[in-house]
Protein backbone atom coordinates (compact mmCIF):
# COMPACT_ATOMS: atom_id res chain seq x y z
CA UNK A 1 0.00 0.00 0.00
CA UNK A 2 0.97 3.61 -0.55
CA UNK A 3 0.21 6.75 1.43
CA UNK A 4 -0.55 10.32 0.47
CA UNK A 5 0.07 13.51 2.41
CA UNK A 6 -3.09 15.56 2.91
CA UNK A 7 -3.25 19.36 2.93
CA UNK A 8 -2.91 19.27 6.73
CA UNK A 9 0.28 17.20 6.55
CA UNK A 10 -1.38 14.00 7.73
CA UNK A 11 -0.53 10.66 6.10
CA UNK A 12 -3.45 8.70 4.66
CA UNK A 13 -3.38 5.22 3.07
CA UNK A 14 -4.25 4.72 -0.58
CA UNK A 15 -4.47 1.70 -2.85
CA UNK A 16 -2.32 1.30 -5.96
CA UNK A 17 -3.61 1.28 -9.55
CA UNK A 18 -3.28 -2.53 -9.55
CA UNK A 19 -5.28 -2.78 -6.33
CA UNK A 20 -8.00 -0.52 -7.76
CA UNK A 21 -8.19 -2.85 -10.77
CA UNK A 22 -8.65 -5.78 -8.39
CA UNK A 23 -11.31 -3.88 -6.47
CA UNK A 24 -13.23 -3.03 -9.65
CA UNK A 25 -13.05 -6.69 -10.65
CA UNK A 26 -14.38 -7.65 -7.21
CA UNK A 27 -17.45 -5.41 -7.52
CA UNK A 28 -17.95 -6.31 -11.22
CA UNK A 29 -17.69 -2.70 -12.38
CA UNK A 30 -17.99 -2.57 -16.20
CA UNK A 31 -14.66 -1.99 -17.92
CA UNK A 32 -15.95 0.97 -19.92
CA UNK A 33 -17.03 2.81 -16.75
CA UNK A 34 -13.78 2.49 -14.83
CA UNK A 35 -12.00 5.70 -13.84
CA UNK A 36 -8.90 5.97 -11.71
CA UNK A 37 -8.63 9.70 -10.99
CA UNK A 38 -11.57 12.07 -10.49
CA UNK A 39 -9.52 15.00 -9.20
CA UNK A 40 -10.02 16.95 -12.46
CA UNK A 41 -13.64 15.88 -13.02
CA UNK A 42 -16.50 18.36 -12.70
CA UNK A 43 -18.56 18.17 -9.48
CA UNK A 44 -21.43 16.64 -11.44
CA UNK A 45 -19.18 13.96 -12.96
CA UNK A 46 -17.48 13.20 -9.65
CA UNK A 47 -20.83 12.82 -7.85
CA UNK A 48 -22.23 10.61 -10.60
CA UNK A 49 -19.21 8.32 -10.50
CA UNK A 50 -19.27 8.15 -6.70
CA UNK A 51 -22.88 6.98 -6.75
CA UNK A 52 -22.12 4.51 -9.54
CA UNK A 53 -19.25 2.86 -7.66
CA UNK A 54 -21.24 2.83 -4.40
CA UNK A 55 -24.12 1.04 -6.14
CA UNK A 56 -21.88 -1.70 -7.50
CA UNK A 57 -20.13 -2.08 -4.15
CA UNK A 58 -23.43 -2.56 -2.31
CA UNK A 59 -24.50 -5.26 -4.74
CA UNK A 60 -21.24 -7.20 -4.54
CA UNK A 61 -19.77 -6.76 -1.06
CA UNK A 62 -21.98 -8.00 1.79
CA UNK A 63 -22.49 -6.38 5.16
CA UNK A 64 -21.40 -9.29 7.37
CA UNK A 65 -19.82 -10.24 10.68
CA UNK A 66 -18.88 -13.81 9.81
CA UNK A 67 -15.30 -13.61 11.11
CA UNK A 68 -16.65 -13.17 14.64
CA UNK A 69 -18.27 -16.62 14.35
CA UNK A 70 -16.65 -18.73 11.62
CA UNK A 71 -12.99 -18.41 12.63
CA UNK A 72 -10.58 -19.59 15.28
CA UNK A 73 -9.61 -16.05 16.30
CA UNK A 74 -13.03 -14.28 16.39
CA UNK A 75 -11.35 -10.93 15.76
CA UNK A 76 -11.73 -7.97 13.39
CA UNK A 77 -8.86 -5.85 12.10
CA UNK A 78 -9.29 -2.44 10.49
CA UNK A 79 -5.90 -2.25 8.80
CA UNK A 80 -6.52 -1.24 5.14
CA UNK A 81 -4.11 -3.85 3.77
CA UNK A 82 -5.77 -6.64 5.75
CA UNK A 83 -9.22 -5.39 4.74
CA UNK A 84 -8.14 -5.51 1.11
CA UNK A 85 -7.05 -9.14 1.46
CA UNK A 86 -10.27 -10.10 3.20
CA UNK A 87 -12.86 -8.18 1.17
CA UNK A 88 -11.26 -7.86 -2.27
CA UNK A 89 -9.10 -10.96 -2.57
CA UNK A 90 -11.31 -13.47 -0.73
CA UNK A 91 -14.32 -14.58 -2.81
CA UNK A 92 -17.66 -13.37 -1.51
CA UNK A 93 -16.45 -11.77 1.70
CA UNK A 94 -17.40 -8.39 3.10
CA UNK A 95 -17.36 -6.89 6.56
CA UNK A 96 -19.30 -4.90 9.10
CA UNK A 97 -19.50 -1.11 9.13
CA UNK A 98 -15.97 -0.17 10.14
CA UNK A 99 -14.46 -2.74 7.80
CA UNK A 100 -16.61 -1.91 4.76
CA UNK A 101 -16.41 1.85 5.14
CA UNK A 102 -12.68 1.85 5.94
CA UNK A 103 -12.02 -0.07 2.73
CA UNK A 104 -14.42 2.07 0.69
CA UNK A 105 -13.06 5.35 2.03
CA UNK A 106 -9.54 4.19 1.12
CA UNK A 107 -10.75 3.35 -2.40
CA UNK A 108 -12.37 6.79 -2.75
CA UNK A 109 -9.26 8.58 -1.53
CA UNK A 110 -7.21 6.53 -4.01
CA UNK A 111 -9.53 7.78 -6.78
CA UNK A 112 -8.89 11.40 -5.84
CA UNK A 113 -11.94 12.18 -3.70
CA UNK A 114 -11.63 14.57 -0.75
CA UNK A 115 -13.11 12.90 2.31
CA UNK A 116 -12.84 11.90 5.93
CA UNK A 117 -14.77 9.50 8.12
CA UNK A 118 -17.01 10.22 11.09
CA UNK A 119 -18.42 8.15 13.92
CA UNK A 120 -22.12 7.47 14.38
CA UNK A 121 -24.51 6.24 17.06
CA UNK A 122 -26.94 3.55 15.91
CA UNK A 123 -30.59 3.53 16.95
CA UNK A 124 -31.11 0.08 18.46
CA UNK A 125 -34.89 0.39 18.38
CA UNK A 126 -35.34 2.30 21.60
CA UNK A 127 -32.36 4.61 21.99
CA UNK A 128 -29.05 5.51 20.41
CA UNK A 129 -26.01 3.42 21.27
CA UNK A 130 -22.55 4.77 21.93
CA UNK A 131 -20.25 5.41 18.97
CA UNK A 132 -20.35 2.12 17.08
CA UNK A 133 -20.66 2.97 13.39
CA UNK A 134 -18.50 4.64 10.74
CA UNK A 135 -19.65 6.73 7.79
CA UNK A 136 -17.75 8.72 5.17
CA UNK A 137 -18.16 12.44 4.45
CA UNK A 138 -17.11 13.34 0.92
CA UNK A 139 -16.69 16.93 -0.26
CA UNK A 140 -17.51 17.53 -3.93
CA UNK A 141 -17.44 21.13 -5.12
CA UNK A 142 -18.93 23.21 -2.32
CA UNK A 143 -21.13 20.41 -0.92
CA UNK A 144 -20.59 17.60 1.55
CA UNK A 145 -22.17 14.17 1.13
CA UNK A 146 -22.72 11.25 3.49
CA UNK A 147 -21.62 7.99 1.87
CA UNK A 148 -22.11 4.63 3.59
CA UNK A 149 -21.61 1.06 2.38
CA UNK A 150 -21.67 -0.58 5.82
CA UNK A 151 -25.16 -0.42 7.30
CA UNK A 152 -26.92 -3.37 5.73
CA UNK A 153 -30.36 -3.52 4.07
CA UNK A 154 -31.60 -0.14 5.34
CA UNK A 155 -28.36 1.71 4.64
CA UNK A 156 -28.22 4.58 2.18
CA UNK A 157 -28.07 3.50 -1.46
CA UNK A 158 -26.43 6.62 -2.90
CA UNK A 159 -24.64 9.75 -1.60
CA UNK A 160 -26.85 12.05 0.51
CA UNK A 161 -26.04 15.74 0.59
CA UNK A 162 -25.81 17.37 4.03
CA UNK A 163 -28.70 19.80 3.72
CA UNK A 164 -31.11 21.17 6.35
CA UNK A 165 -34.13 20.98 4.05
CA UNK A 166 -34.97 17.31 4.83
CA UNK A 167 -34.59 16.26 1.20
CA UNK A 168 -36.23 12.88 0.59
CA UNK A 169 -34.49 10.42 -1.74
CA UNK A 170 -35.59 7.09 -3.13
CA UNK A 171 -34.01 4.10 -1.41
CA UNK A 172 -35.11 0.82 -2.99
CA UNK A 173 -38.65 1.66 -4.04
CA UNK A 174 -41.07 1.95 -2.34
CA UNK A 175 -38.64 2.80 0.50
CA UNK A 176 -37.10 6.24 0.90
CA UNK A 177 -34.44 7.95 3.02
CA UNK A 178 -33.31 11.38 4.16
CA UNK A 179 -31.00 13.32 6.47
CA UNK A 180 -32.40 15.48 9.26
CA UNK A 181 -30.48 18.03 11.37
CA UNK A 182 -31.93 17.77 14.86
CA UNK A 183 -31.54 17.24 18.58
CA UNK A 184 -31.91 13.66 19.83
CA UNK A 185 -33.98 12.71 22.86
CA UNK A 186 -31.03 11.66 25.04
CA UNK A 187 -29.34 15.08 24.78
CA UNK A 188 -29.64 17.14 27.96
CA UNK A 189 -28.46 20.26 26.15
CA UNK A 190 -31.31 21.46 23.87
CA UNK A 191 -28.84 23.35 21.65
CA UNK A 192 -27.12 20.14 20.52
CA UNK A 193 -27.73 19.06 16.92
CA UNK A 194 -26.67 16.01 14.93
CA UNK A 195 -27.27 14.67 11.46
CA UNK A 196 -29.75 11.81 11.65
CA UNK A 197 -30.07 9.32 8.83
CA UNK A 198 -33.70 8.19 8.51
CA UNK A 199 -35.38 5.44 6.50
CA UNK A 200 -39.01 4.45 5.84
CA UNK A 201 -40.27 1.32 4.10
CA UNK A 202 -42.95 3.13 2.06
CA UNK A 203 -44.80 6.45 1.84
CA UNK A 204 -47.50 5.29 4.26
CA UNK A 205 -45.00 4.75 7.09
CA UNK A 206 -43.16 7.23 9.28
CA UNK A 207 -39.46 7.82 8.91
CA UNK A 208 -37.41 5.92 11.49
CA UNK A 209 -34.08 7.10 12.93
CA UNK A 210 -31.33 4.71 11.81
CA UNK A 211 -28.25 6.46 13.18
CA UNK A 212 -26.94 9.90 14.03
CA UNK A 213 -23.52 11.42 13.35
CA UNK A 214 -21.56 14.64 13.64
CA UNK A 215 -19.18 16.28 11.18
CA UNK A 216 -16.25 15.73 13.55
CA UNK A 217 -13.49 13.73 11.91
CA UNK A 218 -12.79 10.46 13.71
CA UNK A 219 -9.23 9.13 13.65
CA UNK A 220 -7.97 5.53 13.30
CA UNK A 221 -7.46 5.17 17.04
CA UNK A 222 -11.08 6.19 17.66
CA UNK A 223 -12.19 3.29 15.49
CA UNK A 224 -9.75 0.92 17.15
CA UNK A 225 -11.52 1.57 20.45
CA UNK A 226 -14.96 1.31 18.86
CA UNK A 227 -14.05 -1.87 17.00
CA UNK A 228 -12.67 -3.55 20.10
CA UNK A 229 -15.92 -3.12 22.02
CA UNK A 230 -18.19 -3.90 19.07
CA UNK A 231 -16.35 -7.09 18.17
CA UNK A 232 -15.66 -8.46 21.68
CA UNK A 233 -18.38 -7.42 24.10
CA UNK A 234 -20.93 -10.18 24.83
CA UNK A 235 -23.61 -7.48 25.00
CA UNK A 236 -23.30 -6.38 21.37
CA UNK A 237 -25.56 -7.78 18.67
CA UNK A 238 -22.57 -8.63 16.46
CA UNK A 239 -21.13 -11.19 18.88
CA UNK A 240 -24.48 -12.91 19.39
CA UNK A 241 -26.02 -13.08 15.92
CA UNK A 242 -24.84 -13.70 12.37
CA UNK A 243 -25.67 -11.38 9.51
CA UNK A 244 -24.70 -11.46 5.84
CA UNK A 245 -26.64 -9.16 3.51
CA UNK A 246 -26.13 -7.42 0.21
CA UNK A 247 -28.27 -5.59 -2.32
CA UNK A 248 -29.52 -6.83 -5.68
CA UNK A 249 -28.53 -5.00 -8.86
CA UNK A 250 -30.95 -5.58 -11.73
CA UNK A 251 -30.23 -5.62 -15.48
CA UNK A 252 -30.96 -1.89 -15.66
CA UNK A 253 -28.16 -1.23 -13.14
CA UNK A 254 -30.63 -0.24 -10.45
CA UNK A 255 -30.71 -1.57 -6.89
CA UNK A 256 -33.94 -3.52 -6.68
CA UNK A 257 -33.82 -5.62 -3.50
CA UNK A 258 -31.77 -7.40 -0.86
CA UNK A 259 -30.64 -10.89 0.11
CA UNK A 260 -30.34 -11.31 3.88
CA UNK A 261 -28.92 -14.23 5.86
CA UNK A 262 -29.08 -14.80 9.60
CA UNK A 263 -30.77 -17.76 11.29
CA UNK A 264 -32.61 -18.05 7.99
CA UNK A 265 -32.58 -16.56 4.52
CA UNK A 266 -34.73 -13.88 2.94
CA UNK A 267 -34.84 -12.37 -0.54
CA UNK A 268 -36.67 -9.08 -0.95
CA UNK A 269 -37.47 -7.37 -4.26
CA UNK A 270 -39.28 -4.07 -4.59
CA UNK A 271 -40.11 -4.00 -0.89
CA UNK A 272 -41.71 -7.46 -0.91
CA UNK A 273 -40.37 -10.76 0.42
CA UNK A 274 -40.24 -13.20 -2.51
CA UNK A 275 -38.33 -15.99 -0.77
CA UNK A 276 -37.93 -16.89 2.89
CA UNK A 277 -36.82 -19.95 4.83
CA UNK A 278 -35.48 -20.90 8.25
CA UNK A 279 -32.26 -22.88 8.62
CA UNK A 280 -32.45 -26.14 10.55
CA UNK A 281 -28.73 -26.47 11.20
CA UNK A 282 -25.29 -25.09 10.39
CA UNK A 283 -25.01 -27.21 7.25
CA UNK A 284 -27.98 -25.43 5.69
CA UNK A 285 -26.64 -21.99 6.57
CA UNK A 286 -23.17 -22.79 5.24
CA UNK A 287 -24.68 -24.10 2.01
CA UNK A 288 -26.65 -20.87 1.57
CA UNK A 289 -23.50 -18.82 2.18
CA UNK A 290 -21.78 -20.81 -0.56
CA UNK A 291 -24.60 -20.74 -3.12
CA UNK A 292 -25.95 -17.20 -2.64
CA UNK A 293 -22.87 -15.29 -1.50
CA UNK A 294 -20.04 -17.41 -2.87
CA UNK A 295 -18.49 -17.74 0.60
CA UNK A 296 -16.72 -20.97 1.52
CA UNK A 297 -15.12 -21.67 4.88
CA UNK A 298 -12.37 -24.10 5.75
CA UNK A 299 -12.97 -26.87 8.26
CA UNK A 300 -11.18 -24.95 11.02
CA UNK A 301 -13.24 -21.83 10.27
CA UNK A 302 -16.47 -23.83 10.37
CA UNK A 303 -15.40 -25.35 13.69
CA UNK A 304 -14.96 -21.86 15.13
CA UNK A 305 -18.69 -21.46 15.75
CA UNK A 306 -19.04 -24.63 17.81
CA UNK A 307 -20.36 -23.90 21.30
CA UNK A 308 -21.14 -20.25 20.52
CA UNK A 309 -24.58 -18.77 21.10
CA UNK A 310 -24.84 -18.15 17.36
CA UNK A 311 -24.43 -21.82 16.42
CA UNK A 312 -27.42 -23.50 14.82
CA UNK A 313 -28.33 -27.09 15.63
CA UNK A 314 -31.44 -29.27 15.66
CA UNK A 315 -32.17 -28.63 19.32
CA UNK A 316 -32.06 -24.83 18.87
CA UNK A 317 -34.37 -25.10 15.86
CA UNK A 318 -36.95 -27.01 17.90
CA UNK A 319 -36.64 -30.18 15.82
Amino acid sequence: MDTITTSTGAKAPVYSREQLEQYFDRIHLPQDRRKYDVSSASPEEALDYLGYVQKYHLSAVPFENLSLHYSQHHKITLHPAELFKKIVLTPGRGGYCMEANRLFSTVLRSLGYQLYTAGARVNDGGSFTGWSHMTSLVTIGDKKYKVDVGFGPNGSTHPLVLNHEKLVSTHIAPASMRLVWKNIEANTDPSQRLWVYQHRINDDCDFQDMYCFTELEFLPNDYNLMNFFTSTSPTTWFTQKIVCAKMILNKDEELSGQVILGDGFKRRVGGKTVEERKFKNEEERLECLKVVFGIRFSESERDGIKGMVSELNAAQSGI
